[in-house]
């Protein structure tokens, strides 16, 4: 096949490529509404006593690093290649079951014990203190905002610490409500747990003297985690008897929280909200939830873990979620819209997409040996900050054909895109700020090579470095600067 791209100079006359079509015809779109439902794959793993390792409890990812509660301790695991993840520190606290990070610290909680972690340098976590009371059992929850502590525990109290001097943690006040407790929220002045009983709603503006002020029972009267949103709960759900799933629940007036909707879902056990998707481990199988419409949640997404019905703990960020496997360690699974795989030889090649709306063309010499290229088409825009995506969010890896390891441009070589797109997935953006981006791993940056020809709908960049994460973004605001 010739492929000739006059616009990059550029033209090449084989290349080899194996596609695997996502079902269907895409549409890239803002709108969570008109999406199409996920490709779920599982990207990487790592720990798991399978593999005679660490079995991991719970998880919570900030930036690049995954945070995991393992059966031994507080692992710091580096997720920015999730298909090779390695760990890269270690705190020995003994079992932890549940890990929160705030700005540089983790709490760790197992069984009676919250321990508080710097994990401003990841590769030293330091234990700054912690806080014992042989009258907590099981700490089943963790939630932090300023400068207090909120904890849940197996026998029906709500605890809240101060937490301002790390090293003298003290309880300021508590809250029993007869019933066992699983998880809490906090948003503002008021608190939220969950628990047998369902949803309950303190007011904790004075936080020595939390008192009840709302409740509902969700859909069973038994709740396994909460999430807030602004002014919505999403609960959820699990009983041995009545009905499972996820509810939702208007908390605009905390005094008379109100059902919005509701998804039969078998074993509920955790939930996280992202945007516009709720994502719920049912037994340990993943279910992604549209809830943009609060009175008709609707699933449009499902993966089978293959792990035990108990597995309750995942977190996500962007495309990623991150699953606590116990035994099989900490899972990482993608989503996305479709992807691509092909050969690149030392002598050069193309990589079309399954649409063809991006090319992504290596010269002769871009690399030394035969490398497996994989082009992923994410499900999601990331978040972009001011920016605004129109839909074209990509990974592009690339492995030794021989060995499987990570393959990188030889120094000093360039490969080129060229990428398509329509003025209905321009959308607000201004056409002429259309650029590529790469992810550096804190932030987005312009790739200096970008350019847009509007006349053609076409973003062309010859980088001579290798990311994994691009996208195209566009600007919805000019910059003016003062005439002086």
């Amino acid at each position: 096949m010739l492929v000739l791209l006059t616009g990059l100079g550029l033209v090449w006359t084989r290349y080899e490529a194996f596609a695997q079509e996502p079902a269907g015809e895409i549409e890239n779109t803002l709108s969570a509404a008109r999406l199409p439902p996920p490709i779920i794959e599982l990207a990487g793993q790592i720990g798991g006593t399978v593999h005679h390792s660490w079995g991991a409890s719970d998880v919570t990812v900030v930036g690049n690093i995954a945070y995991v509660g393992a059966y031994d301790g507080l692992r710091l695991v580096d997720i920015s290649n999730p298909a090779f993840p390695q760990e890269v520190g270690f705190a020995n606290l003994g079992g932890i079951d549940k890990v929160v990070v705030v700005e540089d610290i983790a709490y760790a909680a197992e069984g009676y014990w919250l321990y508080f972690v710097d994990v401003s340098n990841p590769t030293a976590p330091t234990e700054l203190g912690a806080y014992h009371d042989l009258y907590l059992e099981d700490i089943t929850d963790v939630a932090v905002a300023g400068n207090i502590a909120y904890l849940t525990d197996f026998l029906t109290v709500l605890r809240l610490l101060d937490i301002s001097n790390l090293a003298a943690p003290r309880e300021i006040g508590w809250y029993q409500p007869e019933q066992r407790t699983f998880g809490v929220a906090v948003s503002g002045n008021m608190t939220y747990i969950a628990g047998e009983g369902g949803l309950r709603v303190l007011d904790t503006s004075n936080p020595t003297y939390p008192i009840e002020v709302g409740s509902h029972p969700g859909l069973a009267k038994w709740s396994n985690d909460v999430v807030v949103k602004g002014q919505t709960a999403y609960l959820a759900d699990d009983a041995f008897l009545g009905e499972n799933g996820l509810s939702i629940i208007d908390v605009s007036k905390p005094t008379q929280p109100k059902l919005l909707g509701y998804l039969k879902l078998s074993g509920a056990r955790h939930v996280t909200v992202q945007g516009n998707f709720a994502y719920i481990l049912t037994e340990g199988d993943l279910y992604i939830v549209d809830v943009s419409h609060s009175h008709k949640p609707v699933e449009v997404g499902f993966y089978d873990n293959d792990v035990y019905y108990w597995v309750d703990e995942l977190d996500v960020q962007n495309n990623y979620v991150y699953v606590a496997g116990l035994d099989d360690g900490l899972l990482m699974l993608r989503l996305m819209q479709g992807k691509m795989t092909g050969n690149i030889r030392p002598s050069g090649g193309v990589l079309l997409s399954a649409g063809e709306d991006t090319h992504l063309i290596f010269p002769s010499g871009a690399f030394t040996e035969t490398v497996t290229l994989t082009y992923r088409h994410l499900w999601q825009d990331q978040d972009v900050g001011e920016r605004v995506g129109l839909g074209h969010t990509f990974e592009v890896s690339a492995v030794s054909a021989a060995t499987g390891q990570p393959a990188q441009l030889v120094p000093g070589q360039t490969f080129a895109f060229l990428i398509r797109y329509t003025d209905a997935e321009k959308g607000p953006a201004i056409e002429d700020t259309l650029a590529l981006y790469y992810w550096n791993g804190q932030q987005w940056l312009k790739e200096p090579s970008s350019g847009v020809d509007p006349i053609s709908n076409t973003i062309t960049a010859n980088p001579d470095h290798w990311a994994t994460l691009w996208a195209v973004l566009g600007e919805t605001r000019r910059m003016v600067l003062p005439v002086i």
